[in-house]
């Protein structure tokens, strides 16, 4: 297994190819000259980063070292070599790579294209300079199997021409960036338009995405009425169906309608609406919601409200209601809102918790204690929950939750349909501070993981009983075999010593497992680190 292939695309942006146990990986770097800012790899592994990307990391350090090595030993520079050669050998050369380098081509077109003079050729030569590149782009099944993550996918191309637009952008060339972008918006979704589903999730993202950004960075430099026209007659073509610029899309002519002070956006989203018969659906949420952008972006917060309070079939806009009548100390209207929310959706449960909590600070600022308690212990029947623990506690006087809190243990009790160690209970006498009953509690379910995890609960106080515990659950557990298992003893050991008279007991321990288990190295060498 190794790299096969490592080249400098652009400067500072390294590409590899590795030959895997699962194929051959696409993998690529961006560094900051010095430390990688970006990396992919096409490997199936679940680790991140993946063992091949420190692989590549090191190789491009080797192939830097031997450049600089390189130039140290005064060789003939290109430049030096170059500054010679007849211009019109040199160009015959070039023309002549070119032919058999679809990169070098493109490359080199996408630098001088915007020296052409001729009228509009600018524009064309870009779409058509990209198509034809975009052309020789291919991916097949094999490069998005062994369950590759989305994403993985890099268009070389692609990824040219959006790092030119920015050169242009940071230039200040905004006309040439706006060009590129229009025709990376344009041709990539032409060619996402011919490609299978499959094949489109598991290109990278950036893609959809990086046009709209750079087109954002230069919208004080460009003409706004063009570039909103431009939206109006291109974004909803069939073709942007199939890719996730959508949003990009949105997003541009909500910001270019509040710059013009156009309300073309707005007919366009109603226009949208129109279509989706579910005004509850995703589709219709996502368009409702870009209304209110717009109108708070337009400082129209009013009619903000006004979509959101026609819309409360969307649960995010009844909730988003819901807290600003609450912070207004409307409370009448909110508990409405709420309880028709909870009337309507007794079916899923799943779905209350947010508006109970709602329901609660609406009880705790009218200081309800009846309510309060009702709310809070909902939160808390089926498990431990710190917060609404303490909620439900503060409705009680010290003498009252004496009694209570006994109420509660047996409620939890009752919900365990078997004698098994129950972590609410354990959490409950942690923090009322019970310590020797938390302690018998764990001595009944005694295990490693059990005492580990409540341990300093009680150790100060009962620092004997609690080595004791430790003892019989690591005894017990090392019965087992395995580098994990004599791992997590050593983990053990170490909170042991750090428990008075501790390191007694371990030194014990120690002596009585290399007698014991003479015959495990692994433990061996375990216990020699002690």
């Amino acid at each position: 297994m190794s790299i096969i292939d490592l080249q400098e695309t652009s400067e500072n942006v390294w590409k590899a190819k590795y030959h895997g146990n699962y194929g051959i990986y696409n993998i690529k770097i961006k560094t900051d000259g010095e430390k990688t800012v970006d990396f992919s790899c096409s490997c199936p592994s679940s680790y991140y980063p993946c063992k091949h990307i420190p692989m590549v990391e090191e190789a491009i350090r080797e192939r830097i070292a031997k450049r600089t090595k390189s130039d140290k030993k005064n060789e003939i520079s290109l430049e030096e070599l170059l500054k010679d050669v007849p211009q019109k050998k040199l160009c015959d050369f070039i023309v002549k790579q070119a032919q058999y380098n679809p990169q070098i081509k493109n490359a080199i077109l996408l630098e001088f294209a915007h020296t052409m003079t001729k009228k509009d050729v600018t524009v064309n030569n870009y779409n058509q300079l990209l198509r034809d590149a975009l052309d020789g782009v291919y991916f097949d099944d094999e490069d998005v199997e062994y369950g590759h993550y989305e994403g993985v996918l890099d268009i070389d191309e692609i990824e040219l021409w959006l790092n030119k637009a920015q050169q242009y952008a940071d230039q200040n060339n905004p006309q040439e960036a706006l060009l590129i972008c229009k025709a990376c918006i344009e041709e990539f979704a032409s060619w996402c338009d011919e490609q299978d589903s499959a094949i489109i999730e598991y290109v990278k993202i950036d893609y959809h995405e990086t046009p709209f950004e750079i087109i954002d960075q230069i919208l004080d430099e460009i003409d706004c009425n063009e570039l909103l026209n431009y939206c109006k007659s291109e974004m909803n073509k069939p073709k942007y169906k199939r890719t996730e610029m959508n949003n990009g899309f949105n997003n541009l002519f909500m910001e270019l309608s509040v710059r013009i002070g156009s309300d073309d956006f707005i007919a366009l989203q109603d226009n949208l609406l129109k279509d989706i018969d579910d005004k509850s659906s995703y589709e219709a949420k996502k368009i409702l919601q870009r209304k209110i952008d717009f109108y708070r972006n337009n400082k129209q917060p009013e009619k903000a409200w006004e979509v959101v309070k026609n819309n409360l079939q969307i649960e995010n806009f009844r909730e988003e209601l819901t807290k600003k009548l609450i912070e207004e100390n409307n409370f009448q209207e909110a508990k409405k809102l709420i309880n028709d929310y909870i009337n309507n959706h007794l079916d899923k449960d799943w779905c209350l918790p947010p508006w109970y909590k709602l329901k609660l600070q609406i009880a705790q600022k009218e200081n309800d204690i009846s309510e309060i308690r009702t709310i809070s212990l909902k939160f808390i029947e089926t498990r431990f929950d710190a917060e609404n623990y303490n909620i439900y506690k503060s409705t009680f006087t010290k003498e009252e939750w004496v009694e209570k809190v006994e109420i509660l243990i047996k409620h939890y009790e009752r919900r365990s349909k078997f004698n098994w160690f129950n972590s609410t209970i354990a959490q409950i006498l942690q923090v009322e501070k019970q310590e020797e009953r938390l302690l018998k509690y764990v001595e009944k379910y005694l295990d490693i993981n059990i005492i580990e995890k409540y341990h300093t609960a009680f150790a100060v106080s009962f620092p004997e009983k609690t080595l004791a515990l430790f003892r019989r659950a690591i005894d017990q557990y090392a019965e087992n075999t395995g580098r994990t298992i004599y791992e997590t003893i050593a983990r053990l050991f170490e909170k042991m010593i750090k428990i008075k008279g501790g390191d007694i007991i371990v030194k014990e321990m120690i002596s009585q497992y290399r007698i014991i288990y003479k015959s495990r190295r692994a433990m061996m060498e375990m216990l020699n680190r002690f």
